[in-house]
């Protein structure tokens, strides 16, 4: 079995897609809670400012804890799990997963999910985060795109983006476990 990685830039749908399985019964991690933390150049954790600018941001990163990913990853391999998540340090973290799948979305699509109210995660709502998010999604794609990852258009209805997900994850030799 294997892990699975679930990317894209913030607003792509990520932590959408990894409920829409959970919900499912099939194996899916948020990354976002509690496998992830902001860090500055040295390291040390820090807290989201309430109003950050594009110096903090460039400056302070959304980093995946070691310890906390490897162990999500070893415990996939009983059981394929989709892991979904971005991180400044993934690139680092990438030969763990067996597939890369990252989801599309266009400049109008982000900017509309990102401060749309219902949204539960604050980031896009928060001082510059949106206007960043912008750069960083096209960084994500760029990257794992080269690295061979599938790219989902995220822009349709999420039942059609998850069971992309899910025939990807299939069509690869991964289908993805359920939850027993």
């Amino acid at each position: 079995m294997a892990a699975i990685l679930l990317a894209g830039g913030p607003g792509a749908g990520k932590s959408t897609v990894s409920q829409w399985l959970r919900d499912r019964d099939l194996r899916s991690i948020d990354l976002d809670y509690g496998y992830a933390r902001f860090e500055d150049e040295a390291g040390v954790t820090v807290d989201l400012p309430p109003a950050p600018g594009l110096g903090w941001l460039t400056t302070h990163h959304w980093n995946w804890i070691d310890s906390r990913l490897a162990a999500a990853v070893a415990d996939s391999a009983d059981h394929t799990t989709v892991l979904a998540g971005t991180a400044f340090n993934m690139t680092a973290h990438l030969d763990r997963f067996a597939l890369l799948l990252v989801l599309c979305i266009g400049d109008a699509t982000l900017k509309a999910r990102v401060t749309a109210p219902e949204r539960n995660n604050v980031f896009g709502k928060k001082g510059d985060t949106a206007e960043w998010s912008l750069g960083w999604r096209d960084t994500v794609e760029a990257a794992l795109e080269q690295r061979g990852a599938i790219m989902i258009d995220a822009e349709r209805p999420i039942d059609q983006v998850a069971e992309d997900v899910i025939s990807s994850c299939a069509a690869e030799g991964y289908p993805i476990a359920g939850v027993s």
